[in-house]
């Protein structure tokens, strides 16, 4: 064969395998969406399977708990798997890694709360104070490009040191059956972390992430009118409930409590009292680190809207005497349990209202 014809052969070859490979972009799927899909299968509504009478039965495969709330044991990384340095430019603090635990060694520990209570920044916190991976029962592939891996791993894997939920809040509704409704309790065997924030700033919080993403903002509009009436007052009692069914339904000190308004004041308390009750050893000059970087990579910034809402209450004379009434229910029932009290000093909008 000549030169030339050689020359002519090679390049139709590479021109049809430049081809092909276009071929094969346009008609296969995103791997990682692929990779992603299965583990969403790991989400609350797969948990709930119903038997021939209807009847939700959660089956949890029993762990041995190798942590005893009010120690600090540590815990055994795995150093094979990807790590991630949250301060990468910072002289002090960019030796600290984040790393996935060994498969298997941790209990599942759910890090519950209502949509908008900041259950990201407290995983934050969580992940940069122990140097472990937190996990979630969704999978957010804007929460894994910032560095939050453990989003993409199996809730059950026992390699992260809590697993967000947000329960049966993302339903909007309550469910009507008791087996629905303590579904998660059950799963996480009791264990977990209840965050709690104001209603009324979490309601906001929520709205902004529907319409604007982690860091943006809902249009003023989406703040008035019959719509927005009905999404806070359903969304009141779904607050109120989520919380209820962790305070009733789990025991002794299988469950804590964090105020998220008190962790904003005091967030050295709070963190070590997060360690201590998952039983990991306290860093002090890593903590340190997370207090000069408190914020994290979701804060939303400044804007008009605060202004706004400063000016003009987003809540109703009608949304206040709901707002109010489920913060007042459910800090009796607290006191009941003898967890921490609502904060109602640190509730913006609250008007303690009595009826």
């Amino acid at each position: 064969m000549s030169p030339f014809l050689k020359v002519m052969q090679l390049f139709v070859m590479m021109t049809a395998t430049v081809l092909g490979m276009l071929v094969l972009l346009l008609v296969t799927p995103d791997l990682e969406e692929t990779m992603l899909r299965v583990v969403r299968h790991y989400t609350t509504p797969h948990y709930r399977v119903p038997t021939q009478n209807n009847v939700v039965i959660v089956a949890v495969e029993r762990q041995v708990d190798p942590h005893i709330p009010g120690t600090s044991t540590g815990v055994e990384f795995d150093r094979n798997r990807k790590t991630f340095v949250p301060w990468p430019y910072s002289e002090e603090c960019g030796r600290y890694h984040i790393h996935f635990a060994r498969q298997k060694s941790l209990p599942m520990t759910a890090l519950v709360s209502f949509p908008g209570s900041g259950n990201t920044w407290v995983r934050y916190l969580l992940e940069t104070a122990s140097g472990v991976f937190t996990g979630s029962v969704y999978v957010d592939r804007r929460i894994i490009s910032k560095g939050f891996y453990g989003e993409a791993v199996p809730p059950d894997c026992g390699c992260t040191a809590v697993q967000k939920t947000h329960g049966f809040a993302l339903e909007g509704l309550v469910p009507r059956g008791l087996a629905q409704r303590t579904a998660e309790v059950k799963l996480f065997q009791g264990r977990g972390i209840l965050l709690l924030r104001n209603p009324y700033e979490a309601l906001l919080s929520y709205r902004n992430f529907l319409y604007g993403g982690h860091t943006g903002f809902a249009p003023h509009s989406r703040f008035k009118g019959p719509e927005w009436e009905r999404f806070a007052s359903q969304l009141a009692v779904v607050w109120k409930e989520l919380a209820v069914t962790w305070i009733n339904y789990t025991k002794g000190h299988e469950a804590i409590i964090l105020h998220f308004e008190k962790i904003r004041l005091n967030p050295r308390h709070d963190i070590t009292r997060l360690l201590d009750y998952l039983g990991i050893a306290v860093d002090e000059q890593r903590i340190g680190c997370v207090l000069n970087h408190i914020d994290g990579p979701f804060r939303r910034p400044q804007s008009s809207q605060q202004m706004l809402f400063t000016a003009r209450d987003p809540f109703s004379g009608k949304l206040h005497k709901i707002l109010d009434a489920v913060i007042n229910d459910l800090d009796q029932m607290l006191a009941k349990r003898g967890w921490e009290r609502i904060p109602t000093q640190l509730y913006k909008f609250y008007k303690h209202n009595s009826t």
